[in-house]
């Protein structure tokens, strides 16, 4: 009978363990930390007290059991993990896992505090792409003590609010185009009005304000209100209308009511609807209180001032109220709005319509003699005879389903629209030779004189070189 090394009880033949204390034969053993009693090396649990006296997330693992064969050859480790040969000693395998668990579990974490807050961000205007600018002003939520709301804010501003308002609360899907939106603050209260719009030239026209109100710190879609319009197309990009740095559209209080204020032009859409030529300017109020419209026509054509389009032309429903008298004074301010001078006055009338043609479209028709394959003319229209019969060549007639076009005997080719009534000079040859003119199968006007060989659509004014 052997004894053992650590409690000097007796050992019997062939035991691997002291039945006593539990210490290996010939080996080492713990002390529980809790009673003081030995317990075997590889114990999780002490078999005397049942005190937990190990687990496995613990930063050091069990002592391990040497086998007697591997006792002579083990070589001693240092205190920085490495043996007396200079190798690494491995880390155990439970602890490497361990580690590897929590790098991972951090990394998780951080990704997600991440991405949290980068929706905070965004969600809140910031970014390169700011989604809701509004929040730039006033900040988030209901906290108006630090952010107040402000008393104005731009229309870039308003329209992006806007816009994002349309497609969080899924307003979108009828075709229509998004226009721009003004802000107000009316009685205290936060509101901003939009405009959507539809140009069709098969189908008809329309435009849809939508009125968004505030609550809970956040843009709701409240009523549309929509208008149609038969004339034509709409047109209500703020750059092609001239009014990009301009306060429209915009919120104004006339006579104690408050109406949203709004600019648009409807172009004619002729070969589909056989409409009037003209093309109308609209200047709009609607009311916020009963949702009605106050509006001001404008019927205008296109002119050339120095290289761009404007329009001219007169207002077709005078009325004598606080509402007209303020359009109409806006009207006065509209940068696309041609206000000529009493000689462009005298030159608009039809007995100086080949002047004025020569004028317009004199450095124009140049362009294609010297070789430029497609110019845009101005032309004119009339409401009233430009020649007499005594001045145009009967013999030269050409026409179409919409165009009569005659040449006069001073070299002037005229043409006159049998649906909208309206006269208007396509060519003047500043040679006095008569041009020969004929229709195209595409509909065109073709003229060939001396200096110059062309094709012209009358609709848009696109001569084309032969």
């Amino acid at each position: 009978m052997d004894r053992c090394k650590e409690c000097g009880s007796e050992i019997r033949n062939g035991s691997e363990r002291c039945d006593k204390c539990g210490a290996t034969v010939g080996g080492r053993t713990r002390r529980c930390p809790e009673c003081g009693k030995h317990i075997p090396p590889k114990s999780v649990f002490c078999p005397h007290c049942g005190k937990m006296v190990w687990n496995d997330m613990a930063e050091d693992e069990p002592p391990q059991p040497e086998c007697e064969e591997n006792k002579e050859t083990a070589t001693k480790q240092e205190p920085n993990g490495t043996s007396e040969t200079g190798k690494e000693h491995p880390r155990p395998k439970q602890q490497r896992r361990s580690s590897r668990n929590r790098i991972i579990t951090t990394i998780l974490v951080i990704i997600v505090l991440c991405g949290a807050a980068y929706a905070l961000y965004d969600w809140g205007g910031g970014g390169d792409n700011t989604t809701n600018p509004y929040m730039t002003l006033t900040g988030t939520g209901t906290d108006t003590t630090t952010h107040a709301e402000p008393e104005r804010m731009n229309v870039v501003e308003a329209t992006g609010i806007y816009g994002n308002t349309l497609i969080h609360d899924n307003r979108i899907g009828d075709k229509s185009v998004q226009g721009s939106a003004a802000y107000a603050l009316l009685k205290g209260r936060p509101l901003i009005i939009g405009i959507n719009f539809f140009s069709g030239e098969k189908q008809r026209s329309f435009f849809k304000l939508t009125m968004l109100y505030k609550e809970d710190g956040r843009w709701h879609c409240g009523k549309d209100v929509m208008r149609y319009e038969d004339g034509g197309t709409i047109e209500m990009n703020r750059d092609k209308l001239k009014i990009a740095g301009e306060n429209i559209p915009r919120f104004v209080q006339i006579d104690g009511k408050n109406y949203f204020y709004f600019v648009y032009l409807v172009k004619p859409a002729e070969k589909f609807l056989g409409t009037a030529a003209n093309s109308q300017l609209k200047l709009m109020l609607f009311n916020i209180e009963s949702s009605d419209f106050v509006h001001l026509d404008y019927e205008c054509e296109p002119v050339m001032v120095n290289g761009m389009t404007l329009y001219y032309g007169k207002i077709t429903n005078q009325r004598e109220t606080p509402e007209f008298a303020f359009l109409k004074d806006e009207l006065g301010k509209l940068p696309i709005v041609h206000h000529p001078s009493p000689q462009e006055i005298e030159m608009a009338a039809p007995t100086n319509a080949s002047r004025k043609w020569v004028t317009d479209n004199d450095s124009i028709i140049n362009l294609l003699r010297n070789g430029k394959q497609e110019v845009t003319l101005a032309l004119t229209r009339y409401n009233s005879p430009l020649f007499s019969r005594s001045e145009v060549d009967m013999d030269t007639r050409a026409a179409t389903e919409t165009y009569i076009y005659y040449v006069t005997h001073g070299g002037t080719v005229f043409g006159y629209n049998h649906i909208t009534k309206k006269f208007f000079i396509a060519y003047v040859d500043d040679r006095s030779s008569q041009p020969q003119i004929e229709i195209n199968s595409d509909g065109t006007l073709h003229v060939k004189a001396p200096s110059v060989d062309f094709d012209l659509d009358p609709s848009t004014g696109k001569a084309t070189l032969n």
